[in-house]
C-alpha cells in the first residue's frame, strides 16, 4: 500500500523536527522534508515556539532563534508544511466529542479534530490521510478516526 500523500502534522512531530537530540528527530525531519502535502494547525507555531524556549531553559539550548526561524520557513507559504485554521467553534466541538471517546488531553484533541476538519476536504473520497504524532494515546485515537499512522 502506498504511504498517504496527504498527512497531519501534530506539534510533537514538529517540534522534534528541530532537536537533533530529541527520539524522533531524524524521521521528524525526513518527514517534514518529504514531498509529502503536510498540514498543522495554526496554534502548532506557539506548541512549538513554546516548547523550543522550554527546552532552552532546562538544556541551554543555544540556538533557539535560528531553530525559530526554520521553524517560520517551513510554515511559510513556500515551505513544506501548510498552516490551516478551520472554524474555532466547530474545532471546539469536535475536539470534545474527540475528548470524550479518547480521553486525549486538550491540545491533542484539538490538532486530531483539526485533521479531521480541514485535512478530509483536501483528499478524494477513499483517499488515506496520515496522521503523525510521538503520542501513543493520540496515536490510537487517530487510528479509530479512520487516520493512517505515519
Amino acid at each position: 500500500m502506498d504511504e498517504p500523500a496527504l498527512v497531519y502534522l501534530d506539534s510533537s512531530v514538529l517540534v522534534r523536527s528541530y532537536l537533533a537530540g530529541e527520539p524522533g528527530h531524524a524521521r521528524a525531519r525526513e518527514l517534514v522534508e518529504s514531498d509529502r502535502l503536510l498540514l498543522t494547525a495554526s496554534f502548532s507555531l506557539v506548541e512549538v515556539t513554546s516548547t523550543l524556549f522550554r527546552v532552552r531553559q532546562t538544556k541551554q539550548l543555544s540556538n533557539v532563534d535560528v531553530l525559530i526561524e526554520k521553524l517560520y520557513e517551513d510554515v511559510s507559504p513556500d515551505g513544506p508544511v501548510k498552516l490551516t485554521r478551520p472554524d474555532p467553534a466547530a474545532t471546539e466541538n469536535a475536539a470534545l466529542t474527540i475528548t470524550r471517546h479518547y480521553s486525549l488531553h486538550t491540545l491533542e484533541a484539538m490538532h486530531l479534530a483539526v485533521a479531521d476538519l480541514a485535512a478530509r476536504p483536501l483528499v478524494e473520497p477513499g483517499e488515506e490521510i496520515g496522521f503523525a504524532t510521538h503520542s501513543a494515546d493520540q496515536r490510537h485515537a487517530a487510528e479509530a478516526l479512520g487516520f493512517i499512522p505515519v
